[in-house]
């Protein structure tokens, strides 16, 4: 699926600094920009490593801007944003960018036509660029510059006195290493080129989304010298950066085989469909490889880290629906034995600090087991692999060895105290909680439930005995309606503490019904599911809370606090709509009918990729009102693989 953005957007600086494009490399890195490579985001840069040791992301290398030189003309293909100009406007010359399985830009000055591509090598911190000269009547001469921020991805560089600006010969190329403690970055070209040292900053580059989202969004970056090369009609030449050892003998073939898995990949995926094809394909841009060699998953680009509630919400969409089960089978496998103190972590770090700040993610652990088997995963091997973290987590509820995970006497789960955040729905403003949620939630007690009852199914097959599930899933059955039930909006409550009953009418009833073991009989299911459908339901997911509660707030937009603010009070998340679909499904007398009713409701978001935003993946979420721009995260793997087990679900065979 190629998506072709012409010229007339490209010299549009509003509308094309609206559409970023990312390439991942298999380890947590990635290259990202706007399709003109005027960076708007501290997160954007063509080599940005996620590194062995403590750091988190860093961004190496920012861009490699390119000039032509005729006639004594210079043109720079370039475009940065400094305090009040865009300054180069290169821009101007694009004829147009393409996006398939890589990113392309096309530019023409004059008579002379030559394409750019870019990709990141998997497995590998290592960038490759080619350009390929399609029409030239002269020879050109090329000059490349590489512009440095060796930073941290959440942080801005400035011109300092530490860096260490001296460059080593490499045959085509340089070394550098700029700071201590940090890796030396190797930069070379396929064809002999010059390499002139000739150290300078460019001072004040800005981001402008980082100024829109409050952040600091002006920094400096360093350029070590300068590559000039001549070229002519028919020649390319490739340069790669990388804190390996790379030749510049080696960089077209590292490219050819690049680009050849990537459409070899592409093929696994029969799919009619185009958008679901590309869905499918670009799913793998969530599984890295940790520094220890565990596969796990990134949660989205380009911020977030790999998160446990997320990765078990995403893994049935991107890992077995995609048939990737022996990938996602060992992601699960390195949750499972990371647990500590019998949860399964919220965040995994690098160095073994992982967070257990949640108390879903180790319920959600039983649901992508579920899915795991569900999509054809080894019955023994669950079993095996799966059994020992399943039951750890089952009996710290129930012995209540954690203190911040407790059962009721009436069977009811109830979480964390009024100064924590151990849902899904964890913005704080102030340190305060903007939802709070302690007490016995809606879906951490049937995820409770669903988990009992899963577990109690294995343990059968095992031949263990299990007496004390049994009954604190009966216990938990018979007082969930009589709980949760809310006999005025015909629907679930939210949260209940002792007499407080929170009315919000928000979309965490949904797992009530879409979980594989449900506490609510057919009526009330069916009520659910039409409450959702009435106040929640947008084309592109479902909002946090309904437009006529008075802390609604239709817009995601300013700087940390205001963000946080509207996270879960009205924003629409698409991750949502996997399981409105099942919940739908689950409670249709038609399921075809529903099925047809789904697909035309949601087809803005199931059929189409974001415009404006980023391309080819799925955002973290929208406004919760019309125009329901992408805001967020540019690609999160929640809402990526609930769109796609959205789509099996709605194809005839989809629910078993």
């Amino acid at each position: 699926m190629n998506i072709t953005i012409g010229k007339d957007v490209c010299i549009n600086t509003e509308q094309a600094l609206r559409r970023e494009w990312l390439d991942t490399n298999g380890l947590g890195g990635y290259a990202s920009s706007t399709i003109i490579d005027c960076h708007t985001r501290k997160y954007h840069g063509l080599l940005v490593a996620s590194l062995p040791g403590p750091h988190e992301r860093t961004v190496l290398l920012s861009k490699m801007e390119a000039s032509i030189h005729l006639d004594r003309q210079t043109f720079r293909l370039s475009t940065n944003k400094y305090p009040g100009v865009f300054y180069p406007t290169g821009h101007k010359y694009i004829e147009r960018f393409e996006y398939a399985l890589y990113p392309k830009t096309t530019y023409r000055i004059g008579d002379i036509l030559f394409e750019k591509s870019l990709v990141l090598v998997r497995g590998r911190n290592t960038v490759l660029l080619r350009y390929h000269f399609l029409e030239s009547t002269l020879p050109v001469l090329m000059r490349i510059k590489p512009l440095l921020a060796y930073r941290d991805f959440h942080a801005l560089q400035k011109e300092n006195m530490f860096i260490q600006v001296k460059t080593y010969f490499e045959k085509n190329g340089f070394k550098i290493e700029p700071y201590q403690g940090m890796p030396p970055l190797t930069c070379v070209s396929s064809k002999k080129t010059q390499f002139y040292p000739s150290p300078e900053w460019y001072y004040s580059v800005e981001y402008h989304k980082e100024r829109r989202r409050g952040y600091a969004y002006q920094e400096d970056l360093f350029s070590p010298g300068i590559f000039e090369v001549t070229l002519s009609q028919g020649e390319d030449i490739f340069f790669g950066a990388s804190v390996d050892t790379i030749s510049g003998t080696s960089l077209e073939k590292m490219f050819n085989e690049e680009t050849d898995r990537r459409s070899r990949e592409f093929e696994n995926f029969p799919d009619s469909n185009a958008v679901q094809k590309f869905r499918k394909y670009s799913a793998g841009q969530f599984f890295i490889t940790r520094p220890s060699g565990d596969p796990s998953l990134v949660a989205g680009y380009h911020w977030f880290g790999e998160w446990g509630r997320d990765t078990m919400i995403a893994l049935p969409g991107l890992a077995f629906c995609t048939g990737r089960l022996d990938e996602g089978a060992a992601v699960l496998r390195t949750f499972a034995g990371n647990i500590r103190d019998s949860l399964i972590p919220n965040f995994l770090g690098k160095n073994g600090d992982n967070a257990t700040n949640s108390a879903d993610a180790s319920l959600w652990f039983f649901w992508a087991v579920q899915q795991y088997l569900l999509y054809g995963g080894d019955q023994q091997a669950a079993v095996t692999d799966f059994l020992p973290a399943l039951r750890s987590i089952i009996r710290s509820v129930l012995d209540g060895t954690n203190p911040h995970i407790r059962l009721r006497g009436d069977g009811m789960v109830e979480t964390g105290s009024p100064d924590t955040q151990l849902t899904w729905m964890d913005a704080l403003v102030n340190g305060a909680p903007v939802t709070p949620r302690h007490g016995c939630a809606v879906e951490i007690n049937a995820l409770w439930f669903n988990a009992l009852r899963f577990y109690i199914g294995l343990c059968a097959q095992s031949g263990e005995e299990c007496s004390r599930e049994e009954t604190a899933a009966d216990a938990c059955a018979a007082s969930f309606p009589e709980t949760f039930w809310n006999d005025r909006c015909a629907c679930l409550y939210d949260v209940v503490r002792g007499d407080e009953k929170d009315a919000s009418i928000r979309p965490n009833q949904i797992f009530a019904v879409s979980l594989p073991h449900s506490m609510l009989p057919p009526d009330k299911a069916r009520a659910v599911v039409s409450k959702a459908l009435e106040e929640l339901v947008t084309p592109y997911g479902l909002r946090t809370l309904s437009p006529g509660d008075s802390r609604y707030e239709s817009v995601y937009e300013g700087g940390p606090d205001s963000r946080d603010a509207a996270y879960h009070q009205g924003t629409v998340w698409p991750w949502l709509l996997g399981h409105f679909t099942e919940a739908c499904l689950k409670t249709s007398n038609d399921p075809e009918g529903t099925r047809r009713f789904l697909r035309e409701k949601f087809e803005p978001v199931l059929e189409h990729f974001p415009r404006d935003f980023g391309l080819h993946t799925v955002p973290e979420i929208y406004n919760g009102s019309p125009p329901y721009k992408p805001k967020g995260c540019i690609s999160q793997a929640w809402s990526h693989g609930e769109l796609i087990r959205m789509a099996h679900l709605l194809e005839e065979e989809g629910i078993k």
